[in-house]
């Protein structure tokens, strides 16, 4: 039996109809083509794990991230001491526990990818729908924008961005929402021109239906593949550019994310020896924008071969 009939066996009245709402319908299709493919459904995975972490993280941290540790026999700190049973990952060169950092850190970096990709979708989605559709003067300036966006230079305009709102946490999220959206408006931009010369859009435009109604029901549906693409893109650049401003210093050094840990291993001269300190951050920031990238990317190629294979029966039958 289908996933809707179990569900409106189950409470046939109110859950068939959250189970016929557009929304929903959508979201359970979508989810079977991520979990069709093997190598999807693995990114995918790693992503809700660490997604997860950053949520139960901070509860399952067997320390503070700030308490001092202590060796048992001696009673001195326990600076930058390897791996023990009591420690698995080590501590830092002040004392502190790593792996109760990892596990804390985990939060800010996926509220940074999170809030980060969503700006950068959102901005870039708007504007490429917005001068696809509409077009004339409205694309015109629309794009001369996005074009000198493109000429920003990314981690100077950053520093200098962040000089004026102000060194913290959120003011770097907002500074990398408003410079890398620039890429994804062009793509999707381009992606509306061809969905809007489509006959149902033409017909929905003769019968009268409004830009906004056009925009929501058919042009976006139509551009969502290549939207989600570019959020998993933006999450992984959110990630990493964030990473990189804690680590130049102009991102909130009080915000224990792991970007924040590279930086204080390499501040403090032990990175080279107290290798348990940097590698495991470093580690999970690459898998978390690797499994970003090819998430994204697996996601595209599978709508796209249903799209293929849909249009090649449109034309056998």
């Amino acid at each position: 039996m289908s996933l809707r009939g179990r569900l409106t066996e189950t409470t046939p009245e109110r859950v068939s109809g959250v189970t016929d709402s557009y929304i929903v319908r959508n979201f359970v299709g979508a989810l079977g083509i991520m979990l069709r493919d093997r190598t999807t459904a693995f990114y995918f995975a790693i992503l809700v794990g660490v997604t997860l972490l950053g949520v139960v993280g901070p509860m399952l941290a067997p320390y503070g991230i700030q308490e001092t540790q202590y060796n048992a026999a001696t009673g001195q700190v326990l600076q930058a001491a390897g791996p023990s049973v009591a420690h698995p990952l080590g501590t830092t060169f002040a004392g502190y526990d790593v792996l109760s950092r990892l596990l804390v850190g985990a939060r800010p970096t996926v509220i940074t990818g999170l809030l980060g990709g969503a700006m950068i979708l959102s901005i870039g989605t708007a504007v490429g729908v917005t001068a696809g559709y509409v077009g004339g003067r409205t694309e015109t300036v629309l794009m001369r924008f996005t074009d000198f966006v493109y000429g920003v230079p990314l981690i100077p305009f950053g520093i200098v961005l962040i000089t004026f709102l102000g060194v913290g946490f959120l003011s770097s999220i907002v500074v990398i929402g408003l410079i890398l959206w620039r890429g994804g408006a062009r793509v999707i931009r381009a992606q509306t021109l061809q969905v809007k010369q489509y006959p149902f859009v033409r017909v929905a435009k003769a019968t009268g239906a409004s830009t906004p109604r056009i925009i929501v029901k058919h042009i976006l549906p139509n551009v969502a593949p290549m939207a989600i693409f570019f959020l998993s893109l933006g999450v992984g650049y959110a990630i990493v550019l964030q990473a990189s401003l804690t680590f130049l210093g102009v991102a909130d050094p009080f915000t224990p994310s792991w970007g924040v840990m590279i930086r204080n291993a390499f501040r403090s001269g032990y990175m080279s020896e107290a290798w348990w300190w940097s590698i495991p951050p470093g580690f999970l920031i690459g898998l978390t924008v690797l499994s970003t990238f090819m998430f994204g990317r697996g996601y595209e190629d599978l709508v796209n071969e249903d799209a293929e294979s849909a249009e090649t029966e449109a034309v056998a039958a």
